[in-house]
Parts: C-alpha cells; structure tokens; sequence
C-alpha cells in the first residue's frame, strides 16, 4: 500500500491518478450515496478542485485507489462556511489562515474488515495531520453525517463538534439525504499519535513521534 500526495495545479501532470479520484468520488458519492453533485462523463468535480487543493490518496499494489481525501484551504473554499455556517453554533470561525477543510473522504479497501478500514482511514489521515504540521496550521474540520460521529471519536477524543446536527439533501428521509454536523481536530502529535493508534496498535503502545519515517513504515 502507498500513500501519495498531489496538488490541485498537478491535474495535468499526474492525470491519471485525478481521473481515478474523481471517478470513484462520482461512484461512492453520486451512485452510491445519491447526492445531487454536478457531475460529467462518470466524474464528480466541483468549485473546490482548485489548484490550491491538496489530495491524499491510498494506492493498492495494482495501482488502483482504495482511499481519498481532498484538504483545502478554507480562506476562499469552505463546504462549511459556504453553505453550512448554521452548523458552527459555539462562536467558532469557519474561515482562517491556520484552518484547512477536508472534504470527500473516501476510504473502500478490497477487503472490507474492520481491521482493513480501520487501516485505511489511518493511512489517509496520518499524512494529512503531518501535512498540517508541516504548514503550520492550528484546525482542520469537516461537515460529516451525523451518524459518522463516533467513529471519529473513536479515532481520537480530541474530535469537537461545533455545532448540533442539522438535516441536509432534503432530510433523513430524502434520497441522497441526512443529518450533517461540523467537526473540527486540533492539528496537534497528540492527534497523529491517535491516528496511528487506531489503525495501527500494534505499533504504539506508547506515544509515537511525529516522524515522517514512521509514515512510510505504515505503507
């Protein structure tokens, strides 16, 4: 398994790999899930996928892609300040410099155990915590379904809700619908160190450092 990292202005360059992002986002998120997404010949793009978007995809040994997350800079594109601010309730601003969003979180391994996805969650989100890091931020949030909110928990209990839940897509009972909630991780080691745990126990039973190597020994 790899984990790669590309940039919105490497669409070009790396074709290929963005063609299986957006098919499979059209897949989960328009076929599966119903949503009402623009979409056109099978692929889901939006306004989001800009050059300053940055991807975090999982790659099995055939090259195919089993896991992806899109991370943007939330200044100018936020799914939550654009069309969700009633989510932030606690006096939190959805926008700023050290704040990132992350949006159309993907994880599907060909084996589907709870071990397999429990790994493959880790695999994308430690990179993208080290990402953070690296750049300095302080947050980064998601508009998640409310019925998903325990599992981030579960990942670390350092996960805080701005927000009570809220319908979306026309309600519970609407096809491609729900309840939708904003969360938002401290960019913090504590945090990476969580990730890491959660997929992986078996490689922390004390704190881990924030170290890229480690990132590579989990591929």
């Amino acid at each position: 398994m790899q984990t790669l990292i590309l940039y919105g202005y490497e669409r070009d360059k790396y074709k290929s790999y963005f063609d299986q992002i957006f098919r499979l986002r059209y897949k989960v998120f328009i076929q599966q899930r119903g949503w009402s997404l623009p979409s056109k010949d099978g692929f889901e793009v939006d306004q989001y996928d800009t050059k300053d978007a940055v991807y975090f995809i999982t790659l099995n040994s055939d090259g195919v892609i089993e896991g992806s997350v899109r991370l943007t800079p939330t200044v100018h594109s936020s799914l939550l300040a654009d069309y969700f601010p009633h989510l932030v309730e606690y006096g939190d601003a959805p926008r700023g410099d050290d704040i990132y969003e992350t949006t159309r979180f993907i994880v599907q391994p060909v084996q589907r155990t709870r071990a397999a996805i429990k790994q493959g969650k880790s695999r994308l989100l430690a990179p993208v915590i080290e990402w953070c890091l690296d750049h300095r931020l302080s947050y980064f949030q998601s508009v998640i379904d409310a019925g998903a909110l325990s599992s981030y928990v579960e990942i670390t209990p350092r996960s805080r809700i701005l927000g009570l839940a809220h319908p979306f897509g026309g309600g519970r009972d609407a096809p491609g619908g729900g309840e939708c909630m904003a969360l938002r991780w401290p960019v913090s080691k504590d945090v990476f160190d969580d990730i890491v745990a959660y997929g992986f126990p078996e490689k922390s039973p004390a704190a881990l450092s924030h170290d890229p190597a480690l990132l590579n020994a989990l591929n």
